[in-house]
């Protein structure tokens, strides 16, 4: 599995202009490249898309399996753990309308919203044999390997793939209005593109009608170099009803405590359950600006009982968020818990090179 948590695109939230223009700018890239494959992309935009191309599972499941909500994420971040309830939370073919193009077709197979993330798989279903399409970051002159397990043991380019198989080749992309996400994907031996994604999304309390904005492009040859044919581009809108689950329980920190090394406090500590991820919030205070400063700023950890740092959740996002010049929130994604805990133990860390500095341990009610 490639984690490519650095490579940066710009779909989502975004007008008509803004998006071709992301597309040309790309397209641009990799017509300079002189045949060598795009593989990182920077844009320092509001909207911005984490995409985690799924390469291998080195299991039977991954030749064979539907790829549901939990095998993406069994797939896709090690050590993950959901409780078994998960599964009954999850949506089979929610409600949902407007989703064809004649290029391919949109469809949400499986959907989780606990309240705070939500969790999602497409499938997109090329209209015709001849079409082979990839994912938002992917260019002809990429692996074919890159494509999902399926290619992990194939060699040569997507593009030579297509030639031999006589395939067009179109680059798709799936993001949710509004919302900032994580994508995966793959591509299934029948032709069929699964994509998933998950990220942080305020709804309504009961259900919410999630908008997808959907995109088709082909790519085709100038001048010996592929591009991106944008006066072919398709567009739809998909719209999906989801079903708020909710999380299961909410606790806050008694008492703030005093990080003196990082020269913060903090003020409160909430965890959020569902049967997917234990959401954590810090809110915090920087009392001494120039240590927080030296540090280039802080990041929080949480350590069990013996001093072992909790795994990650499965939920994407996060990070911190400001209040004004002095106040922050630094929101995480935990392992499900069974059972919330009765105290947490923090630990601050320089933002860059992880050095560990104050560690406090809250009662939570």
């Amino acid at each position: 599995m490639r984690d490519m948590n650095e490579l940066k695109n710009a779909f989502g939230q975004a007008d008509e202009d803004f998006v071709n223009n992301v597309y040309q700018t790309l397209t641009s890239i990799q017509s300079k490249k002189d045949a060598k494959p795009l593989k990182k992309i920077y844009f320092r935009l509001v909207a911005v898309i984490t995409i985690v191309c799924i390469l291998s599972a080195g299991t039977i499941l991954a030749f064979t399996n539907t790829w549901g909500i939990l095998d993406f994420l069994s797939g896709r971040k090690n050590n993950i753990k959901v409780l078994p309830e998960a599964s009954s939370i999850v949506q089979k073919f929610p409600p949902q309308k407007g989703n064809n193009t004649n290029i391919a077709t949109f469809t949400a197979r499986e959907a989780v919203y606990d309240g705070q993330s939500v969790y999602i798989v497409l499938d997109v279903k090329p209209s015709s044999p001849d079409f082979l399409l990839l994912g938002p970051d992917a260019y002809p002159l990429d692996e074919i390997k890159n494509m999902g397990p399926i290619f992990s043991n194939q060699t040569g380019t997507i593009a030579d793939y297509a030639r031999k198989n006589n395939k067009v080749m179109f680059q798709t992309s799936v993001v949710i209005s509004k919302a900032n996400c994580s994508i995966s994907y793959l591509l299934k031996e029948d032709g069929t593109l699964v994509y998933m994604l998950d990220g942080p999304y305020e709804g309504d309390s009961i259900s919410s009608d999630v908008e997808f904005k959907c995109v088709a492009i082909p790519f085709v040859t100038e001048n010996g170099k592929y591009t991106l044919d944008m006066d072919s581009r398709k567009d739809t809108t998909l719209s999906v009803t989801l079903k708020n689950t909710g999380t299961k329980k909410i606790i806050t920190s008694k008492e703030p405590a005093i990080y003196e090394k990082c020269g913060i406090r903090v003020d409160k500590i909430t965890l959020k359950s569902s049967a997917v991820s234990t959401y954590a919030e810090v809110e915090f205070t920087v009392l001494d600006k120039e240590k927080y400063a030296q540090n280039d700023g802080i990041l929080f950890e949480f350590l069990d009982r013996y001093g072992e740092v909790i795994p990650n959740g499965a939920a994407s996002g996060g990070g911190i968020e400001t209040i004004d010049d002095t106040h922050y929130i630094e929101k995480i994604s935990l392992q499900a818990f069974d059972k919330l805990p009765r105290e947490v133990i923090l630990r601050g860390h320089s933002f860059f090179d992880r050095n560990q500095y104050d560690t406090h341990t809250f009662e939570m009610k």
